[in-house]
């Protein structure tokens, strides 16, 4: 296949008759998608000025989400919730936006799953369930599947007062950690909300 490289931008791009090509086969976005993968890839290595630089998380970038991220925990301990989802908030963007692609993934993605457990936490205990909705989705598209992952998901949405779908996520997960004391506890309680939103009490 080929591409145009830009000199001055130092980024590729598709010529028009492959752009067209792809259109007409439908896979345009996922071209333009990988493409825009590279060249986000080859910026960072270009732009990096340190010729022996590694895979390995940049020290600074990691002292500075680890300060913010610190920050929010201790204001946590101080009952100070707003404030402490504010700030692991920002280290949650901080870290997402300022990793260098060729930075060691499985690394990052440990560093995002641990902050954005307890941003799910803080947004439940503050009331904002849809917040955290979206960010358990965001973990369980991590690939995490464990129990206080469904048990967090559940209790969203019973806040939510989406009953149907609680009960749903509640049966997989127990599929899943059939003992899970808490997820039986949630279903139970998911249940007799079910019944009294349909009259069945």
């Amino acid at each position: 296949m080929s591409l145009l490289y830009n000199e001055n931008s130092k980024k590729l791009s598709l010529p028009e008759e492959r752009i067209e090509a792809a259109k007409a086969a439908g896979s345009l976005e996922a071209l333009e998608i990988n493409l825009e993968q590279v060249n986000k890839l080859a910026a960072g290595i270009i732009g990096e000025s340190n010729p022996n630089f590694t895979p390995q998380p940049n020290d600074e970038r990691s002292k500075m989400i680890k300060s913010m991220f610190e920050s929010g925990l201790a204001q946590l301990k101080q009952q100070k919730l707003v404030e402490a989802l504010k700030n692991i908030t920002l280290a949650v963007e901080l870290a997402q936006r300022s990793r260098m692609p060729y930075e060691a993934f499985a690394i990052q993605l440990q560093e995002i799953q641990f902050m954005m457990r307890h941003k799910i936490d803080l947004s439940l205990l503050t009331g904002r369930f849809l917040d955290a909705l979206q960010d358990i989705e965001f973990l369980m598209n991590t690939g995490m599947a464990q129990s206080d992952v469904f048990i967090r998901k559940a209790d969203a949405l019973l806040k939510l007062r989406q009953y149907q779908d609680a009960a749903v996520c509640c049966e997989r997960g127990l599929s899943l950690f059939p003992n899970e004391t808490k997820l039986k506890a949630l279903m139970h309680e998911i249940k007799r909300n079910l019944a009294e939103f349909n009259g069945e009490n």
